[in-house]
């Protein structure tokens, strides 16, 4: 089947394309390294992801915008994966609680912690980190995305790179470089009360 009968077969709602979406787009997406771990804290299942896109395509009608540049799947796979890394538990109104608390029953596997010492410290440090993240944020967002796939989902830079459709793997690793320095001065910035 060509990209073009596979658009038509979206486009008009038929079974048979929209089959083909969940096989060839929605499971390896929600599969994948880079979205399978944010899907999870999130409680978004692959389903959502399929009626996301539905809405999206058939709903408001962005299914026209396909040109033939490209290939469908590549097309959709690119609003698959925004919808996974803009994905916020509060806007959902949902939290995944599968973690919360250990297999026997006893207290909260994460507790913020209340006395001093080194739990504190790591609090702060985690808070300093995020107030940074949020700058880098603000100034470039894909930028932040970089820096979030490379730091918390460890991807490499080629994985990155294709992610975020970035020309090269050095380009990554430049990118990567600037925000490490970023984040540094953003830091010291913030200790001086800036």
């Amino acid at each position: 089947m060509t990209d073009n009968e596979w658009f038509e077969l979206v486009k008009s709602q038929d079974d048979t394309g929209w089959k083909l979406v969940w096989d060839k787009v929605i499971k390896p997406e929600s599969k994948s390294l880079r979205s399978a771990e944010m899907m999870k804290r999130y409680s978004l299942t692959d389903t959502d992801l399929l009626s996301m896109l539905y809405e999206e395509m058939i709903g408001r009608g962005k299914i026209n915008l396909y040109r033939g540049e490209g290939s469908f799947q590549g097309w959709l796979k690119r609003y698959v994966r925004g919808y996974v890394l803009n994905a916020k538990a509060s806007v959902r109104g949902e939290i995944s609680i599968e973690n919360a608390y250990h297999s026997d029953g006893e207290a909260a596997a994460l507790e913020i912690p209340v006395q001093a010492g080194k739990d504190i410290k790591h609090n702060e440090v985690w808070k300093m980190t995020h107030i940074c993240l949020k700058d880098l944020w603000n100034k470039d967002p894909e930028r932040a995305y970089v820096h979030l796939l490379k730091t918390r989902f460890h991807l490499s830079s080629e994985e990155v790179k294709d992610f975020l459709d970035i020309s090269s793997a050095a380009n990554v690793d430049q990118i990567f470089s600037r925000n490490i320095k970023f984040m540094r001065e953003a830091w010291v910035k913030h200790e001086n009360g800036a």
